[in-house]
């Protein structure tokens, strides 16, 4: 019975020894966690994650509107308004992409407010938050048709000079958009805009965009002081185009329109890249010799066709250069075909990517193949560019040529024939995309000869 009695004692030690091991060896229930505990270093970082792609990255080239820039997706902005920590988390992403709206006040030019003054808020805003170095993109949208920075008297030619330099004297963004009618974008560009035609197009406004490396550090450049501006733009020699020149009434006695002597925005910054969506042409099919009409654009400007010594506006350092136009007349696509800036790439999109075609309001009165007469034309006095031997001038720098109307099969495999049977040192790289030999490019830039031939590009 003593052993019994032992064994029992023994026993219940033994339960003891380990509900006391298994009670030291238990985990403590973690305490409860929430976003808001959260350090604001990974708090900003996981909001980051939030951020989305602007919706103009994708309808760039589609047919210009001023809500290019609007989206009902915007899952950051509306984290960063759920409490002021969020908002302050998110702030530096939050303002990566800015706009800002000049809207049509619907009342006279005497009574607008200049843009400068309307820019003076969001500047303000920008400088009180810390927001300088935040910025890379910054969208300009310009609902004013007449929007002004001259209080009284004419209007300058280089009105938007002091515009420019107090944006870029607060913030450097690499990416500039600018969503606005031909008047406006003209007036903003200081390029000429013939508008006495314009009433036979139907396109609201324009897109102009200017991006440039992302790496750029301005140099010798203190805060606060006056942009450094580039030296003046390169002189673009005229040349008598293969496909022949373009009849001079086009530019409508240029020489006698006052010009500024450069653009301060393309001076600005070196920009690297440009893409100009010109929109629809369509309507101005229904007019009588409607291949006679001049478009509202700022294109010849652009690329020094018609103006005092073709000195063009475009940035010399600018080596992409993206035109977008829905069946533009051949006339006015000769602009950029015979004035060719000196490029590495040239993409052109002639034929709207959506259904504009089977819309009956778009085609009332217009035969469609009077479009696509145009187009082809258009093309082919392209291609008689490239093609010639040797190229044209700039067109012997170029390195690649895309065309964003590849989806029209038939016409793209005809091409695709042509380039292989000239051959001029350009191969198919892909659908819609041509490259050039860096042999043949080379030899070609080295060449002296005076002499070209005019290659038959069938219309």
């Amino acid at each position: 019975m003593k052993e019994a009695l032992q064994e029992e004692t023994l026993g219940g030690a033994t339960i003891d020894t380990e509900t006391r091991c298994l009670a030291s060896c238990t985990i403590s229930e973690p305490a409860s966690t929430s976003i808001q505990s959260l350090p604001n270093e990974l708090l900003s970082h996981i909001l980051e994650n939030l951020d989305v792609q602007p919706p103009s990255a994708t309808a760039l080239y589609d047919e210009p509107h001023f809500a290019l820039t609007r989206s009902i997706d915007s899952p950051l902005k509306a984290a960063s308004l759920v409490s002021k920590r969020w908002r302050e988390a998110s702030k530096l992403v939050l303002f990566r992409c800015t706009q800002f709206t000049v809207p049509d006040p619907g009342i006279a030019k005497s009574r607008r407010a200049l843009i400068t003054e309307q820019l003076k808020p969001y500047l303000d805003f920008i400088t009180s938050n810390s927001l300088q170095k935040a910025v890379r993109s910054f969208a300009l949208v310009v609902e004013d048709k007449e929007v002004t920075d001259t209080s009284e008297g004419p209007r300058k030619l280089d009105e938007f000079a002091s515009f420019w330099s107090s944006i870029f004297e607060t913030v450097d963004p690499v990416t500039i958009l600018i969503v606005a009618a031909p008047q406006a974008m003209g007036a903003l560009t200081s390029c000429h805009v013939y508008l006495e035609d314009a009433w036979n197009f139907d396109c609201p406004c324009h897109y102009l965009l200017l991006q440039r490396p992302s790496d750029f550090l301005r140099k010798n450049k203190a805060r606060g002081s006056p942009p450094k501006l580039l030296e003046p733009q390169e002189v673009i020699e005229p040349f008598e185009s293969v496909a022949g020149p373009v009849p001079l009434d086009q530019f409508h006695e240029a020489d006698e329109i006052p010009r500024a002597s450069s653009s301060a925005l393309f001076d600005v910054r070196p920009w690297s890249k440009l893409l100009l969506n010109e929109g629809s042409f369509i309507r101005a099919y229904r007019t009588y010799e409607f291949w006679l009409r001049v478009a509202p654009s700022i294109l010849s400007d652009l690329v020094g066709a018609g103006t005092p010594n073709n000195i063009a506006y475009i940035s010399p350092t600018i080596r992409d250069f993206s035109y977008i136009g829905m069946f533009p007349m051949l006339r006015h696509f000769c602009v950029l075909a015979e004035h060719l800036p000196r490029l590495d790439r040239l993409f052109v999109q002639l034929v709207p990517r959506n259904d504009i075609l089977g819309q009956a309001n778009k085609m009332l009165q217009i035969e469609a193949q009077d479009l696509w007469m145009e187009r082809n034309a258009a093309y082919a006095a392209l291609m008689r560019e490239m093609f010639s031997t040797p190229p044209s001038p700039n067109y012997r720098h170029l390195r690649v040529f895309e065309s964003g109307d590849a989806a029209d099969r038939e016409a793209w495999l005809t091409a695709v024939e042509y380039v292989k049977h000239v051959g001029q040192g350009w191969e198919v790289a892909g659908d819609g995309v041509l490259v050039r030999d860096p042999k043949n490019r080379e030899a070609t830039e080295d060449e002296d000869g005076d002499e070209s031939s005019t290659l038959s590009v069938n219309a």
